[in-house]
C-alpha cells in the first residue's frame, strides 16, 4: 500500500485526524493538527468553535510581533544608511544562486540583510515531529465534556461543552508516558488512559482543585495488589526479559525518590502489559458488572475486571498472529467483541469466556480496492444499529475505503457494503440519535482537511456534502513536509514485528489461569 507523500514536498493542508461525537445530536468535534473544531451538521459545514494548543498560539503571536519589530528596525536602518551602502546587488545574486558567492560562504546561506530574520523564525518554530498534535479525542456519553491528548507534551486536556459547540478548557494534566488510547468508565466520571509503556491509568474526569499539591505533601501510596505487569501476566521469554528490565527501572526510580518527579494530580495505575499497549475499552456482562478490555502488540486481548478489581485477570482472547489495535463491543450485542489489527481477518469473540466464535476475511475486500495489497493494518472498528440489525464498519491504514459487515443473531458475519473514498481514512464514527450520519476523517492527497459525510438510506449510505477545514488560520502546515506528516498520521503498520522479533523464543504454555489475582 503506497502513500502519496514525497519527502521533499510540503503538504497543502492538514487533514482531520480525530473525530468524536458530542451526545446524541448532530454536534461533533474534530481535531486537525494542533487544533480542535466543533461542528453541527444540522446548521451547515462551517465550524462553530476552534481551540488551538496554547504553545502554538504563543509561537504565532511572537512570530507576528517580532516580524513587525524586525520590519520596523530594517526600515530605520535603511533610512539611516547612506545610499552607497544600501545598494548591495551582490546580495540579490547570492540569494538567487542559493547563497554561494564566488566560492565564499555555504550553500543556502542567507544574505546578510536577511540573516537575523530567517534565523529567528527558524528558532521559534518547533521541530516538525515535535508539534503538539492532537492524537486522541473522546467525549462523555452526553457530550458535556471532551477529553483530548496532545502527543508531543503528553498532556491530557479536559474541556467543558456548553451544548452549543463552544468548549471551555478546565484542566490539563501531563501524563508520565504518552497516552495511546482513551476511554471512559460507564458512569462517565473516570478517564482510563492507556500508554504505550503498557500501563492503564485511572484519572477523575473533573480534577479537584486540591489535587495540585507540593511534592513535600505527597502521601505515600499504601501497598496493595500489584496492578502493573508482573510474573503472572507474562507468558513468553521475550516478555519476561522486558519485565525484568521494567522492574530494574522501577527500582532505580524508587531510589531517586520518584514521587517528587511524578504526576502531582490524582491518578492510579489499574493494570499493565509488558508489551506495547494499543487499545483499551470498557464493557459489561449480563449482570452489569464492569470489565476492562485491553489489546497489545504481542497479539493479546486481555479481559480484566473493572475498578476496583482491575488487578484480577478474568481471561484472555488468544488467536491473533499479529498486533491487535482495534476493539469493538457493539451496544446491541454486549456479549460479543470484534478485534482487528495486523491479521488479514477480523476476529469475533465471546469475550467473557475467551471463546473465538469465528473470523471475518478482510483481505479479499481490501484487494478489491488495492489489488496489490498483501498486508492489512486495521485502524478502527465501529458498530451501529439499523432497526434490529447490527452492523460493523472497519477502516484500514492507507486503504481508501470503508468495509461494512452485518453481525447476525447466530454470530454469522456477512459483508454488506464497501464504500470507496477519495483519500485514506484516519477516523470514523456515526452521529445522531438514530445514527443517521456516517463521518470519515480523510487524508486527501494535495488537499486541505476534509470529512466525508454519508447519510443513511435504509441500510445503504449516500454521499452528503463534505466538511472542509476553513478555520485553520495558524498555518502550522507551512513547516510540515508530507514525509513528516506521514510519520504522524500513519503509525499502525509500524507495529508489525520484524523477523527477528517474531522468531524463536515464544512459549505460550504459561498463560495465567482465568480469574488469577496478581499480588506481590
Amino acid at each position: 500500500m503506497v502513500g502519496y507523500s514525497v519527502s521533499f514536498q510540503f503538504n497543502m493542508g492538514l487533514p482531520f485526524q480525530c473525530l468524536s461525537r458530542l451526545g446524541l445530536s448532530t454536534l461533533f468535534c474534530a481535531a486537525t493538527g494542533c487544533s480542535i473544531q466543533t461542528y453541527d451538521l444540522s446548521v451547515g459545514s462551517h465550524s462553530l468553535f476552534s481551540w488551538t494548543h496554547p504553545s502554538l498560539e504563543q509561537a504565532v503571536n511572537v512570530d507576528e510581533t517580532e516580524d513587525a519589530h524586525e520590519g520596523s528596525e530594517d526600515r530605520t536602518q535603511m533610512e539611516q544608511q547612506p545610499p552607497s551602502k544600501r545598494r548591495k546587488l551582490v546580495c540579490d545574486d547570492v540569494k538567487s544562486n542559493g547563497g554561494v558567492e564566488a566560492g565564499k560562504g555555504k550553500p543556502g546561506a542567507p544574505a546578510s540583510g536577511e540573516k537575523s530574520q530567517k534565523k529567528g523564525r527558524a528558532n521559534r518554530l518547533p521541530p516538525t515531529p515535535e508539534m503538539p498534535f492532537v492524537v486522541l479525542l473522546a467525549a462523555t456519553e452526553d457530550g458535556s465534556y471532551v477529553i483530548a491528548v496532545t502527543g508531543q507534551d503528553k498532556t491530557l486536556w479536559v474541556f467543558e461543552h456548553d451544548g452549543k459547540g463552544s468548549l471551555k478548557e478546565i484542566s490539563q494534566r501531563a501524563m508520565p508516558k504518552r497516552p495511546c488510547s482513551l476511554t471512559l468508565t460507564t458512569d462517565g466520571q473516570t478517564i482510563l488512559s492507556a500508554d504505550k509503556f503498557g500501563d492503564v491509568y485511572a484519572l477523575p474526569l473533573i480534577a479537584p482543585s486540591e489535587e495540585v499539591i507540593s511534592a513535600s505533601t505527597l502521601v505515600p501510596v499504601t501497598p496493595g495488589p500489584l496492578r502493573g505487569a508482573n510474573v503472572l501476566t507474562v507468558h513468553s521469554q521475550r516478555n519476561r526479559r522486558a519485565l525484568e528490565d521494567q522492574q530494574r527501572q522501577r527500582k532505580a526510580n524508587a531510589k531517586r525518590d520518584l514521587p517528587k518527579d511524578g504526576p502531582k494530580f490524582a491518578h492510579e495505575v489499574l493494570l499493565g502489559h509488558v508489551s506495547l499497549l494499543t487499545c483499551v475499552l470498557t464493557a459489561k456482562d449480563a449482570q452489569n458488572r464492569p470489565y476492562i478490555v485491553t489489546a497489545d502488540r504481542d497479539e493479546h486481548v486481555r479481559v480484566s475486571r473493572g475498578i476496583p478489581q482491575s488487578h484480577i485477570i478474568e481471561t484472555y482472547c488468544l488467536g491473533h498472529e499479529s498486533f491487535v489495535v482495534a476493539l469493538c463491543n457493539p451496544r446491541s450485542r454486549p456479549d460479543v467483541l470484534i478485534s482487528g489489527g495486523g491479521d488479514n481477518s477480523l476476529f469475533l469473540w465471546e469475550w467473557l469466556a475467551g471463546k473465538l466464535l469465528g473470523t471475518i476475511d478482510l483481505s479479499a475486500h481490501v484487494r478489491g480496492i488495492l489489488p496489490d495489497a498483501t498486508k492489512i493494518a486495521v485502524t478502527k472498528l465501529i458498530s451501529y444499529v439499523v432497526g434490529d440489525e447490527c452492523f460493523v464498519a472497519a477502516i484500514c491504514e492507507r486503504t481508501p475505503a470503508i468495509f461494512i459487515f452485518e453481525l447476525q443473531v447466530d454470530n454469522a458475519v456477512l459483508h454488506r457494503l464497501t464504500l470507496s473514498l477519495r483519500g485514506n481514512p484516519l477516523d470514523i464514527m456515526t452521529i445522531g440519535s438514530t445514527e443517521l450520519f456516517l463521518l470519515v476523517a480523510m487524508d486527501v492527497p494535495n488537499g486541505a482537511g476534509q470529512i466525508s459525510v454519508f447519510e443513511r438510506d435504509g441500510t445503504a449510505w449516500e454521499p452528503h456534502q463534505p466538511i472542509q477545514d476553513t478555520a485553520n488560520s495558524l498555518n502550522e502546515q507551512s513547516v510540515l513536509s508530507c514525509h513528516d506528516l506521514d510519520k504522524l498520521l500513519y503509525t499502525v503498520e509500524n507495529l508489525r514485528k520484524t523477523g527477528n522479533e517474531e522468531g524463536g523464543d515464544e512459549d505460550t504454555s504459561e498463560i495465567p489461569e482465568q480469574r488469577s489475582e496478581t499480588r506481590e
